[in-house]
């Protein structure tokens, strides 16, 4: 559905722009101001069968959010996105690549349109308005049905020569670890993320059938991540054995991240998250272990998001509010 573009404010009227964050089963949008606040919020499934099918459900979301004071749209995609046409070039849960997405959603909503890797676009709202406000240098990794990461260098998102950059997901961590869709054994991304806590939840239900957490598990089959959680912390030696692992390759690959770009600070986000120190303790001590050096380096603190499922629709609005003034469409 095309919408017709508000009529024009006045010139001290404050900039508003609408985020969007496509995953692989949901998009949400919201509503924000230039200080990172949320006024209105829209969500539905993410039609994955062709382009036009998902550009139809941005434009109806963003129809639902806008106001008359929205000046752009940003949009966070899954996977790669090219820095200077913002066409998709592939997403790994969309069954279509290739296309111009930046301009079919600026044409359907009638708006200025930013496109972006969705996980840069989660490091920017934590850069601007998060858990990294002040660092001029850090690394974001999120954890939930993959993984994703975004880097800020010298106070700008890091995109490589294409926009392809910083797509740690594909870091080998484990090198016996299971197959990842890549063709790969042990990436990063199927090795520590939310969908590795709930694969390997049901595989120990499957092999401890009277543990809590197959109790857990078979109550809730759909949601074994979250099962996992909390059979941790009613102290479940299965669920405490999984976290300790993946929380441990979580800090493999920080200790990675930072041994290569010197963040003062790394930046940890997605649904996992909320297990706490159950799954950020070993992820810590895994990365101190690793990080080169430590002992002649200003401490590097492993924090968590601010802006938790938030961050990727927040920071696409950012961006968009940040650099449409001075470089037109993106």
């Amino acid at each position: 559905m095309t919408s017709s573009s508000p009529s024009p404010l006045p010139a001290a009227a404050p900039a508003e722009a609408v985020g969007v964050d496509v995953g692989a089963t949901k998009i949400a949008a919201v509503r924000v101001t230039a200080d990172g606040t949320v006024s209105v919020r829209a969500r539905c499934a993410t039609p994955r069968r062709s382009a036009n099918a998902l550009v139809g459900a941005i434009s109806d979301l963003v129809a639902q959010v806008r106001s008359r004071r929205v000046t752009a749209v940003g949009v966070g995609l899954p996977g790669m996105v090219d820095a200077r046409t913002g066409a998709l070039a592939f997403a790994p849960g969309l069954d279509f690549a290739r296309a111009p997405l930046r301009t079919l959603i600026a044409d359907a909503v009638g708006l200025p349109v930013v496109t972006d890797n969705d996980a840069n676009a989660a490091a920017w709202a934590e850069y601007r308005l998060g858990a990294g406000r002040g660092h001029d240098h850090l690394v974001l990794v999120t954890l939930g049905t993959g993984l994703g990461c975004g880097v800020v260098v010298a106070g700008h998102l890091l995109r490589g020569s294409h926009g392809f950059a910083a797509e740690a997901s594909h870091l080998t961590v484990d090198p016996r670890g299971p197959l990842c869709e890549c063709g790969n054994h042990g990436c990063w991304g199927v090795s520590a993320s939310g969908a590795a806590i709930a694969r390997l939840g049901r595989q120990a239900a499957a092999d401890h059938p009277t543990s809590l957490l197959a109790r857990l598990i078979g109550q809730a089959p759909a949601g074994a991540g979250e099962a996992v959680t909390e059979a941790a912390r009613s102290g479940d030696e299965q669920a405490l054995a999984i976290m300790d692992r993946v929380g441990t390759l979580t800090g493999i690959g920080l200790a990675a991240m930072a041994n290569l770009f010197d963040p003062s600070v790394v930046i940890v986000g997605g649904g996992p998250i909320s297990a706490g120190e159950l799954l950020l303790a070993p992820a810590r001590a895994s990365f101190a272990r690793r990080l080169y050096s430590p002992g002649d380096r200003p401490p590097v603190p492993v924090l968590t998001a601010r802006f938790a499922n938030d961050a990727g629709a927040i920071g696409a609005a950012l961006l968009a509010i940040d650099r449409l003034p001075d470089e037109g469409r993106l």
